[in-house]
């Protein structure tokens, strides 16, 4: 297991155990790592892509929460 790897492992348990009203705010740090995976030529599981979608459409839904209508 490279390092790359056990540290999206290591991202993948913490957004997990994290409240699904905040989790969304490690999207960022999931996205780069997967394109860091992806540019080191390794195949990108497709757990943590979909992980990687949800988490971007949370991040969506979460800036029109609070705005006025």
């Amino acid at each position: 297991m490279t390092r790359l790897t056990q540290e999206i492992k290591q991202l993948h348990r913490q957004i997990l155990d994290l409240d699904e009203a905040e989790r969304y705010r490690l999207q960022p740090r999931l996205a780069g790592l997967l394109g860091q995976l992806r540019h080191a030529g390794e195949p990108v599981p497709s757990e943590m892509q979909r992980l990687n979608a949800t988490l971007l459409d949370e991040a969506i839904e979460a800036q029109f929460e609070n705005m006025p209508v």
